[in-house]
C-alpha cells in the first residue's frame, strides 16, 4: 500500500541520515586532540586535527613549567588523543587522567628542525587517520620554509653563539655554531670563552633568555627566537619559522 511504502521509505531515509550523522560525529571525535603546549598543539594541527585543546595558557612564558589544574582535565572530555613531549611538569597527571578517558597518548619529539617536525606530524596523523590532511600541510610547510630560507642565504656561515634550545634553528639558518650556551646562569668563564670566539650573532631563546650578556661583551648582534607559538599571535609551525627568520634578519640588518 502507498502509505505503508512511504512510511518505510521515511524510516529508511531517517536511519540512513542518522548513520551518517553518527559517523560524522565519530570522525570529529577522532580528530579532537588535547595538547600539552602550544608547540604540541601546532604539531597536532599540522597532522590534521580539527579540534585542538591546549592545556597550557598562552601567557605562560615557559610552557613546560605549567602544572595542570583540576579544571584543565575537563578538556580531555570527548578527545581521542593527547599529544605531549614528555618534559612537561604536567605529564604524570596527564597520563593518569588519560587512563580514565581512554585516550591515545602520543609522545612526540619537539626538536624544532623541519625534518623532525614533519616526522612528528606524520606520527600523530597515523594515530588520527588523517594522513591525507597531513600531506597537504607538509607540502605547504616545505614551500613556506623554502621561501624563508632564501631570505637567509646571505647569512649562512656566520659565526653564532647559540642557546641550547635554539640549535635546531641555527642549523636550519645555516649558521656556524661556535659555542652552545646551556640554560641557567652563565659563568664568567663561559662568557669569556664565548667572546674569544668572536661571534657575529648570539642566538638566544625568548622563553628563557640568558645570553644577552655575551652579545654585549662581544659587541655583536643579538636575537631572541621562539620554539613555542604564542608570541605576537603566532599559532602554527609556519608562524614560528616566520617569526624566527624575521628576528634573525632584523638582527643582521641593524
Amino acid at each position: 500500500m502507498p502509505g505503508i511504502r512511504n512510511t518505510r521509505v521515511f524510516f529508511l531515509t531517517a536511519s540512513a541520515i542518522l548513520v551518517v550523522l553518527l559517523m560524522h560525529a565519530s570522525a570529529l571525535q577522532a580528530q579532537t586532540v588535547v595538547a600539552s603546549t602550544s608547540l604540541t598543539g601546532a604539531l597536532a594541527r599540522a597532522a590534521g586535527a580539527k579540534d585542538v585543546r591546549i592545556l597550557t595558557p598562552a601567557d605562560v612564558k615557559h610552557p613546560p613549567e605549567y602544572e595542570l589544574r583540576p579544571s584543565d582535565l575537563a578538556k580531555l572530555d570527548g578527545a581521542s588523543a593527547a599529544v605531549y613531549a614528555g618534559y612537561e611538569r604536567m605529564v604524570q597527571r596527564l597520563v593518569e587522567a588519560s587512563k580514565n578517558k581512554n585516550l591515545s597518548m602520543v609522545q612526540v619529539d619537539t626538536t624544532t628542525s623541519p625534518d623532525n617536525l614533519i616526522a612528528q606530524a606524520r606520527k600523530i596523523a597515523a594515530v588520527l587517520h588523517t594522513e591525507k590532511e597531513e600531506q597537504v600541510w607538509e607540502k605547504g610547510f616545505r614551500e613556506k620554509l623554502a621561501d624563508l630560507k632564501a631570505k637567509l642565504v646571505p647569512y649562512a656561515g656566520k659565526k653564532a653563539v647559540v642557546h641550547l634550545q635554539a640549535q635546531a634553528l641555527a642549523a636550519w639558518v645555516g649558521l656556524t655554531v661556535v659555542q652552545v650556551i646551556m640554560p641557567g646562569e652563565i659563568s664568567p668563564r663561559a662568557i669569556a670563552e664565548a667572546v674569544t670566539k668572536q661571534p657575529d650573532i648570539v642566538l638566544d631563546i625568548l622563553h628563557m633568555p640568558v645570553a644577552k650578556v655575551i652579545a654585549d661583551n662581544a659587541r655583536c648582534r643579538y636575537a631572541q627566537v621562539i620554539n613555542f607559538p604564542g608570541v605576537d599571535k603566532t599559532a602554527t609551525l609556519e608562524d614560528v619559522f616566520e617569526y624566527d627568520a624575521a628576528q634573525v634578519l632584523k638582527a643582521f640588518k641593524e
